[in-house]
């Protein structure tokens, strides 16, 4: 009887769920069960009647194949909300189905944010998660997560640094103590590197869609040297002839297109570093850079960051998955919960904090 009720009592308590609202993918994960969802950040709905038709992974093969009565959208763009109807509708369908096994209890809830948020922004966040239930919120720069998920120790007296490249943002930050020595959020992702190679094809005269992109980037994207692999084959459409062809593309080709993208996230690096103070720069140089984010397994990309910083670069083990990871084992810490937890009389402060996009020694 009282393991019966032990098991009730542990099937029917809130659940805690970690949400990564990625510009590319929405991630769910939760304490005790681990990453639950993993969906592109796609969302259809007839273009009259707002009805949704599919959101995830059904919504993106859709892309670039639906009459003009159907519109496939990304709720965000560069890290932030610009469709808040598709916003709210992925965020709720999200939860819902992460939770569709039990019975429906609203969930505690610990969303990331991007450091490049506006006040604006950063609210739409908040109704979007609102929306969908929650019982309790909080919110947590995406770094912050994005470090605690890839196993850093974020309350040590020794400065760790995590870079999260995702699709629309690189979150770049300093941490020690619970707190965030500095923070830089760069608008730019691997949909900036997926437009790169498609305008770099365009010059050639030949046009590919968004996921042939992706796909070339995943397959022969580098930084650095260039590996030597194959080409690939892709199909598309030859602007000269306008007619559907397959051509093969050369990774040096891939590389060149994504070669400024990677320069400015690498800059974007050294800027933080140079403005780091000394005894902080020694931790680093123990501790080094840890890499999360879709972008991370980019090929060269670690070996590059660390011969160009001078500062050891690794990458988490599961990138993808590191910031809702991070934001949902938050929940299991009450004292590091407590700490990056905003109060509400200075919630606003926080907000202005991410809106600036650099912060020194200041700790929520």
């Amino acid at each position: 009887m009282t393991a019966f009720v032990g098991s009730l009592r542990a099937t029917l308590c809130s659940p805690d769920i970690g949400l990564d609202l990625g510009t590319a993918n929405t991630v769910v994960y939760e304490r005790g069960a681990g990453v639950i969802i993993s969906e592109p950040s796609v969302v259809a709905y007839a273009a009259g009647t707002d009805q949704i038709i599919a959101i995830g992974r059904a919504a993106k093969e859709m892309e670039g194949r639906v009459p003009g009565r159907i519109r496939v959208v990304r709720p965000l763009q560069r890290g932030t909300i610009s469709d808040f109807l598709a916003a709210h509708a992925l965020v709720g369908a999200m939860v819902d189905r992460a939770l569709a096994t039990r019975p429906r209890i609203a969930p505690r809830l610990v969303a990331s944010v991007p450091g490049c948020a506006t006040d604006i922004e950063c609210k739409a966040f908040e109704q979007a998660v609102r929306a969908s239930g929650a019982r309790s919120a909080t919110y947590v720069p995406q770094a912050v997560a994005a470090a605690v998920g890839a196993g850093l120790d974020i309350t040590s007296v020794r400065a760790q640094m995590v870079v999260d490249i995702g699709g629309g943002t690189t979150e770049i930050a300093i941490l020690a103590q619970a707190g965030v020595i500095r923070l830089s959020s760069v608008q730019i992702g691997g949909d900036e590197l997926d437009e790169a190679i498609r305008q770099r094809l365009r010059l050639e005269r030949f046009a590919i869609g968004p996921l042939t992109a992706e796909r070339l980037k995943i397959e022969l994207g580098y930084a650095g040297r260039a590996p030597g692999r194959a080409p690939g084959l892709v199909n598309g459409i030859d602007l000269d002839a306008a007619a559907p062809r397959v051509r093969e593309v050369p990774e040096t080709l891939v590389g060149e297109a994504m070669s400024e993208g990677i320069n400015r996230i690498v800059r974007s690096i050294i800027s933080v570093l140079e403005r780091t103070p000394p005894d902080v720069a020694a931790d680093l140089i123990e501790s080094g850079i840890t890499l999360t984010g879709g972008g991370a397994l980019i090929t060269g990309l670690a070996h590059e960051i660390g011969i160009r910083t001078n500062v050891p670069t690794t990458i988490a083990t599961d990138p993808l998955t590191c910031v809702a990871r991070g934001a949902g084992e938050i929940l299991g810490s009450p004292s590091l919960h407590e700490r990056l937890r905003p109060h509400a009389d200075r919630l606003t402060r926080w907000y202005q904090s991410l809106r600036i996009g650099m912060r020194e020694s200041y700790s929520p």
